[in-house]
């Protein structure tokens, strides 16, 4: 017997089904934009047997320090809004607190000692999870 938690997808053209596409397209662009930059400035990728070897802090990186996985959790919150689903959103959840502890206490103390005085600058100036705003001068000089 085939068990379903919360029935099939139907299109129903809602707003929180179109939010979700709108998450979904987002999320997708940010995860994107960050495996992009890893590949061009980074000379690696996101994963552990190939990282960046040069320290990436252009893009989506200026305004937060992990934007890679804040796109993740978008395609989720997208998926949860599309299928109106609440075990998405308990996954996204859960997935929110446990990529929480990875990175502060795996992934930080590792770049620590692969870039130095590089990312405790950057640590300094650039929040974990919530954006931060440029003003516009400062942006136009980060360019």
């Amino acid at each position: 017997m085939h068990a379903q938690l919360e029935g099939a997808f139907v299109w129903r053209g809602t707003l929180w089904q179109w939010g979700g596409g709108w998450l979904l397209a987002n999320g997708l662009g940010l995860v994107g934009w960050c495996v992009h930059l890893f590949h061009v400035e980074g000379k690696g990728t996101p994963l552990p047997l190939d990282p960046p070897k040069r320290f990436v802090a252009r893009g989506p990186y200026l305004f937060v320090r992990n934007p890679m996985a804040l796109g993740f959790f978008l395609l989720l919150a997208g998926q949860a809004a599309l299928y109106q689903s609440r075990a998405i959103l308990c996954y996204l959840a859960a997935a929110a607190l446990l990529m929480h502890l990875f990175v502060r206490f795996m992934e930080e103390p590792e770049l620590e000692r692969r870039y130095g005085r590089a990312y405790l600058a950057y640590k300094r100036h650039v929040p974990r999870w919530v954006p931060r705003r440029i003003s516009g001068a400062k942006r136009r000089k980060t360019r």
